[in-house]
């Protein structure tokens, strides 16, 4: 880190500035600090860039991507925060300690064999949890690669493509960086994709490999030849990675591994690789009595980013069927969409598109529709009146909004309390007095639709919000869609099922239905309310789906849990899983489900496979048990209780009590390396090894009685009452 200079900030937004992390093509970088000590690594976009409107507005789309990746296992860097409106724009990320790949190259030489397999491992996790959410990184260069004690994280995914369309709309080219561009992108009019990641994973591992620069040195158009010709040098790869190294680097895009692949290449479970990240994991072995032979300088001093450079050429933008679930786990995509995928072409100029959820891409209008399209149209009515409140609240609540209480109380209680806007702009609430509420973060409300039904808890895309209305007992009666502007756009007959509130994956919309408990579907909606197809399960669903693995994941009343495929419905296994099973989450290659019964855990594999049965008093099982990914853990609440569960064994690994000894408890939410969860009236932070990081109290008559599960967005941190929702200061 170096000292601030007589015209850097002293404050960024919010937060404090202490020193300079470097600079490059996109702007400078900052270690802030926030509230509380959380220390920060804040990009400032360049003036020059700044002052482009067709970049802010890719900035602001990309930004918003980021967002959603990141965290535990993902081997990315999270964004913490952004401002993408600021004379000049910045976005925050987690500060990783250690030194990015090139500076430990360029001061200490190659690394060790097994830490460059470890090295391939997490940077395949981290590209395919880049590529489910429809992104491309585009510049994947050791300078965008930091190594902290916990393994790699790979930063600037997101950024790329707004200095990228920067200069397509300018000059017809794009950022790239020399020896580290893959051919597709330096010859006109080819794709840029997902494999040209990879391509770009091969140079960085050979260059860590080997201690050099695969393609070689010298001026930037000879390099670019060498990566047009393939002459590259790979002497100095070791034997045990040359296969690897090459496949990344194959000519032809689709011969190249998907980046899931990698791990496995590398010599690597989700087991194995997490157990190498240790501190020291990039290290060669010391012997006795010797000091440590490789170690980077921690203060080595600012160094510029590797020359960037602007090559012509037509870009498609290829995204990927993304693994999506409900629960915070990392997405892996293994497979394109067998619906076709969606490409945006350009000439040199680009056509500006918003990401919706799981990374589509929507080109079409989204003023939405005032009519009352598919069955059972219901006319929606704007309601005006604000029921938010600033008064009289207990310390560190911002707001309370009463909406009537929360549908979707009965039975299981699933969903987050509030769903965000893709742009973090918006709330949106369902309310148990028959209307979905649109707020801002600072708690105003926008409008307020009459869908004539206790509203469930929605879900969010750019076209929209997604709805479930109560049918009275613990199913739905109509799957509703809302424009973004508060116009009822289409409504759909449901009977009853399981679900509580809609499962988005991809371009598709997922609940259950069932009458009864002898009888039911699993159905998948475009966000046009096309019915794309209904298959029947062998009983009724009891929970609404998950995903994963190109998979639709169902737990049934006929005691077994069913994989349907997801592009056509087709069932692929069913697997028994005690009594009345429910929603599965996937965890690695194992799906952990509740059920009734003695033995209320099990674990299933993803090809269906029955790995283990499990009793656990901390899990409560059932099949209103609803777990979420952290990490390698699926943690889950029952009495008052957080617990964190082993997907190997369906025991215990920790847990957390409520000190008050009560049996409240919401859903639990991951965020980055932390759990949020509300117990007894307080929202508890909790790390990945159960400790309490924070506890914030909120429990008053009125503001008492959550039950869905927080949603935390920036500095806010939003929580279930009794009548509506609260935003605490976090």
């Amino acid at each position: 880190m170096e000292s601030l200079r007589a015209n850097d900030p002293r404050r960024i937004g919010p937060y404090e500035v202490l020193g300079r992390l470097g600079s490059g093509g996109m702007g400078e970088v900052y270690l802030a600090e926030g509230r509380g000590g959380l220390r920060l690594a804040v990009k400032v976009v360049r003036a020059e860039h700044a002052e482009d409107r067709t970049f802010r507005a890719r900035f602001r789309q990309e930004v918003r991507a980021a967002q959603t990746i990141g965290g535990t296992g993902t081997y990315t860097a999270r964004v913490v925060d952004a401002d993408t409106e600021a004379e000049r724009p910045w976005m925050a990320t987690e500060f990783v300690e250690g030194p990015n790949l090139r500076d430990a190259i360029l001061d200490h030489g190659a690394l060790p064999d097994r830490a460059v397999r470890l090295l391939a491992a997490a940077l395949g996790e981290a590209l395919a949890a880049i590529h489910a959410k429809g992104m491309v990184h585009r510049d994947l260069k050791p300078s965008n690669i930091l190594l902290a004690p916990d393994g790699p994280r790979v930063i600037d995914f997101g950024i790329v493509r707004a200095l990228e369309a920067t200069a397509l709309t300018n000059t017809g080219a794009v950022v790239g960086s020399v020896g580290y561009v893959s051919p597709e992108q330096i010859r006109n009019g080819a794709e840029v994709g997902p494999p040209s990641d990879v391509f770009s994973l091969g140079a960085v591992l050979a260059y860590a490999a080997a201690g050099r620069e695969p393609f070689g040195e010298g001026q930037d158009s000879v390099i670019l030849l060498r990566i047009l010709t393939r002459d590259f040098d790979l002497s100095g790869v070791p034997d045990t990675l040359r296969p690897l190294v090459e496949a990344c680097l194959a000519e032809d895009p689709a011969a190249r591994p998907a980046p899931p692949a990698v791990p496995a290449a590398a010599g690597h479970t989700p087991d194995t690789l997490r157990e190498g990240l240790r501190p020291g994991w990039y290290l060669a072995p010391v012997p006795a009595g010797e000091r440590e032979r490789w170690l980077p300088e921690r203060d080595s001093g600012e160094r510029e980013s590797r020359v960037e450079y602007v090559a012509p050429m037509t870009v498609t933008e290829v995204t990927d069927i993304p693994d999506v679930t409900a629960d915070a786990g990392v997405p892996t995509a293994e497979r394109p969409s067998r619906r076709g995928m969606l490409r945006v072409l350009t000439g040199g100029a680009v056509i500006a598109a918003g990401a919706g959820t799981g990374g589509w891409l929507w080109l079409r209008d989204r003023g939405g529709s005032d009519g009352s399209g598919g069955s059972g149209g219901v006319p929606g009515t704007s309601v005006s009146s604000d029921r938010s409140s600033g008064a009289t609240l207990p310390p560190g609540v911002s707001w309370a909004y009463d909406a009537g209480g929360l549908g979707g109380r009965a039975g299981g209680r699933h969903g987050a309390c509030v769903a965000v806007s893709p742009a973090g702009d918006r709330l949106y609430v369902g309310g148990a007095d028959g209307s979905l509420h649109a707020l801002t973060p600072a708690g105003k409300q926008l409008w307020a639709v009459d869908l004539g039904g206790p509203v469930m808890p929605p879900v969010a895309t750019d076209d929209g919000v997604y709805c479930l209305l109560e049918d009275g007992g613990e199913g739905a009666s109509k799957l509703c869609a809302v424009t973004p502007n508060g116009r009822l756009h289409w409504t759909k007959k449901i009977d009853g099922g399981g679900s509580q509130f809609p499962v988005t994956a991809g371009d598709l919309l997922l609940v259950t239905t069932g009458a009864t408990s002898d009888e039911g579907s699993v159905r998948a909606y475009l966000p046009s309310g096309d019915l794309v197809w209904d298959k029947r399960t062998d009983a009724a669903p009891t929970s609404e789906p998950a995903v994963g693995n190109g998979l639709v994941y169902v737990g049934t009343f006929g005691d077994v849990v069913q994989a349907f495929d997801m592009m056509d419905g087709k069932l692929r296994w069913s697997a028994s899983a005690g009594v009345d099973p429910g929603r599965p989450t996937r965890i690695g290659s194992t799906l952990v489900v509740g059920s009734g019964g003695t033995e209320s855990l099990h674990g299933i594999g993803v090809s269906g496979k029955v790995l283990w049965n499990a009793a656990n008093d901390d899990a409560g099982g059932g099949r209103y048990f609803t777990s979420v990914r952290f990490g390698g853990l699926a943690v889950t609440t029952d009495q008052g209780r957080l617990a964190a569960i082993e997907p190997a064994t369906g025991k215990t690994k920790w847990a957390f009590e409520s000190p008050q000894g009560g049996a409240d408890h919401s859903d639990p939410t991951v965020v980055g390396n932390s759990v949020y969860v509300c117990l007894d009236g307080a929202l508890y932070v909790v790390d990945a090894n159960g400790r309490q990081l924070r506890k914030l109290s909120f429990a008053d008559p009125e503001l008492d009685g959550g039950v869905h599960s927080p949603v935390v967005l920036r500095n806010r941190a939003y929580v279930a009452t009794a009548v509506g929702i609260a935003a605490l200061e976090l």
